[in-house]
């Protein structure tokens, strides 16, 4: 009779495992745990309930397998100190490294299975799920509400749910959901800027604020613009540069590229992006290169690049009024376009057109795509075996318009591309420390804080302030536009070591009074500057001025492509994630900006100092110097020839 109690014992805790089993699973499928709670950013006004058959785009993130192995491999990538610098992974190396674990995608497949969703797509790492749903499958998924929102400064709406939750077992294996609390907003930044020489300038002195905000304010007219045909073999500074209407022949002589040669240009490429249905007209780029890039239009350059349409992009070229956005057609996509070829022909380059022009959908209260397009290209880009060594992006919206983990990952998505040898520029913003009305934290106590903008912040891309004048330069700003060039302190991404000592120096002599609205232990950014201020520009046809980090971060990207056309012609690796060696070499190669400062939030903001600082980063670049650093070599620090 012994062996029967046994093995009634073995059936007992056969039973028992078996029923703790599938409770798991009835528990985990019933008990739901809020995973993200965001608040509605400022500004934003909910106007309705979602139409229960409106159609989402899912995007589900789940936790990649080894990031911190990816980080680890790309801080040694890109410090110029380490035996890897340079040795880039491949893209099946980045997967192989965020691939998630077997046991992640099984928990979340069989999840969406037992609410009959089993149509996946599957990035190539497997660590992003899309899947196509109506709202009120999407709300029953995630035990949520969507409302639609509306934004009081224009008529963009969004579909979002400020709160939604997941069962109790996946949420270490699901980083974010979207669309559903991201209320990114894509701006470009950029504020167009049009008008005796004033008295500072007669003098041969600097201006005081308050005559350079009359001259902001000052109408102009027509501005001549320096030819390279009418100056000498070497024209200094002041003989190529108008500081009133700024040409790819100043930029080039400003950071000295004019007489650089492009070696290996089959072998190398830029790429810009282009959001919110704008567009690269090449009738304007042709007229532009025309004027200012004679060479470029001789090689037919305006009709040669090369337009990729991601997710629903658009290339409306027949359209003379463009599509974008702000009501003057095209304005920020030629900006792009003409300041990338005027400053790196003949590099070739890649536009990346991505989707999500408004309408979306014909329903009267829905005027927005509801995805979320950073995620929409970098899924693109990332399925791409072969990419630009360099991409630039004049887009950026307040970082507490997005949640963090959504901040998070899409961070760590700039990550991988950095691996792979990809250098990722963004505009500092346009806004100074924060844009009036919006200074105050989103955390429901509204207490007054600068306001520090997204991707800038990401540590994974390097960020690009402006400055004005030709020399020295100054932080950029313009009272015409409001436009003032943006820096500070992200409140979701801690200080990457690359730059403490930088950063601690400075933090070391700033005004205490400034401490309540900033997270000194923050990444700081501008990385560095280039101009930003009255960029010479043909829209619709016409000659306009354009201030903005998204004219200096195109100029900077452009130079950086010149710099890996001198080491691909050398047999070396593209320059990849900057950052590292920008702060730990490349500072010689940057004319330091101590004028001025990026003011907002009823503030003076942070002020530019000597080395590194919120307003200027490391300053302006010196190409001759960044080349040489870049190719191994080191120079004593040298001042650029124009500062006598």
């Amino acid at each position: 009779m012994a062996p029967y109690p046994r093995c009634l014992a073995i059936l007992a805790i056969l039973f028992t495992v078996i029923i703790s089993c599938v409770g798991h699973v009835i528990d985990g499928a019933l008990t739901l745990r809020v995973k993200e709670s965001h608040p509605v950013p400022v500004k934003w006004r909910r106007r309705g309930a979602a139409p229960a058959n409106h159609i989402l785009n899912l995007r589900i993130a789940l936790k990649q397998g080894n990031f911190a192995e990816l980080e680890r491999r790309l801080n040694q990538i890109s410090h110029p100190d380490h035996a890897l610098y340079g040795k880039h992974l491949s893209p099946n190396e980045i997967r192989d490294l965020v691939r998630p674990e077997e046991s992640t995608i099984k928990l979340v497949t069989e999840w969406l299975g037992t609410h009959g969703i089993g149509d996946l797509t599957f990035s190539p790492a497997q660590d992003w799920i899309s899947v196509t749903l109506p709202i009120e499958a999407v709300e029953r998924l995630l035990n949520t509400t969507y409302h639609v929102y509306s934004h009081e400064d224009d008529t963009e709406t969004l579909i979002r749910a400020n709160e939604w939750s997941l069962p109790d077992h996946l949420h270490d294996s699901i980083e974010t959901i979207q669309p559903t609390s991201s209320f990114l907003r894509l701006e470009p930044q950029s504020r167009r800027a049009e008008p005796p020489e004033p008295q500072w300038f007669i003098e041969g002195r600097l201006p005081t604020y308050q005559e350079m905000v009359e001259e902001d304010l000052l109408d102009r007219g027509h501005i001549d613009v320096p030819e390279l045909e009418n100056l000498p073999k070497n024209p200094t500074v002041a003989q190529a540069c108008n500081r009133l209407a700024v040409s790819p022949l100043c930029i080039r002589t400003m950071y000295g590229t004019l007489d650089y040669t492009v070696q290996a240009a089959e072998k190398n490429g830029i790429g810009l992006v282009n959001y919110g249905g704008q567009i690269n007209n090449r009738s304007d780029l042709e007229t532009f290169l025309n004027i200012y890039r004679k060479d470029a239009a001789a090689a037919n350059a305006a009709h040669t690049f090369k337009t990729v349409l991601v997710n629903g992009g658009i290339d409306e070229q027949s359209n003379p009024e463009g599509a974008g956005i702000g009501g003057m057609g095209d304005l920020e996509g030629d900006l792009d376009i003409q300041a990338v070829i005027g400053a790196s022909f003949p590099t070739p380059v890649t536009a990346y057109n991505v989707g999500g022009k408004p309408p979306f959908q014909s329903d009267a209260l829905i005027t927005s795509n509801d995805n979320e397009p950073y995620l929409d290209w970098l899924q693109y880009v990332l399925a791409q075996d072969d990419l630009p060594p360099v991409i630039t992006t004049s887009y950026a919206d307040n970082e507490q318009t997005v949640p963090e983990a959504y901040a998070r990952r899409v961070c760590n998505e700039f990550a991988q591309l950095g691996a792979r040898g990809v250098s990722v520029i963004f505009a500092s913003g346009d806004h100074g420390v924060g844009k009036e009305g919006y200074c105050k934290s989103n955390d429901g106590t509204e207490k007054p804080q600068f306001i520090p903008v997204f991707p800038a912040s990401c540590p994974y891309v390097t960020s690009v302030g402006a400055t004005r004048l030709v020399g020295p330069e100054i932080v950029a700003f313009d009272a015409r536009g409001g436009f003032v060039s943006g820096g500070g302190f992200s409140n979701y991404f801690s200080r990457p070591s690359y730059q403490d000592k930088h950063v601690e120096q400075y933090l070391q002599g700033l005004d205490v009074g400034l401490a309540p609205y900033y997270n000194a232990q923050g990444r700081g950014y501008p990385d560095v500057s280039a101009i930003g201020y009255h960029y010479a520009v043909w829209v619709d046809g016409q000659a306009h001025l354009q201030d903005g980090t998204s004219a200096s971060a195109p100029a900077f990207a452009a130079l950086i492509a010149l710099v890996n056309d001198a080491l691909i012609a050398d047999g070396r690796p593209t320059l990849g994630f900057l950052n590292p060696l920008l702060y730990s070499r490349g500072e010689e190669a940057f004319t330091d900006v101590t004028i001025g400062s990026n003011f907002g939030c009823n503030t003076t903001g942070f002020p530019a100092r000597k080395g590194w600082d919120a307003a200027s980063g490391l300053g302006t670049p010196w190409f001759p110097q960044l080349k040489d650093i870049a190719l191994g070599y080191r120079f004593r620090t040298q001042r650029p020839w124009y500062f006598g």
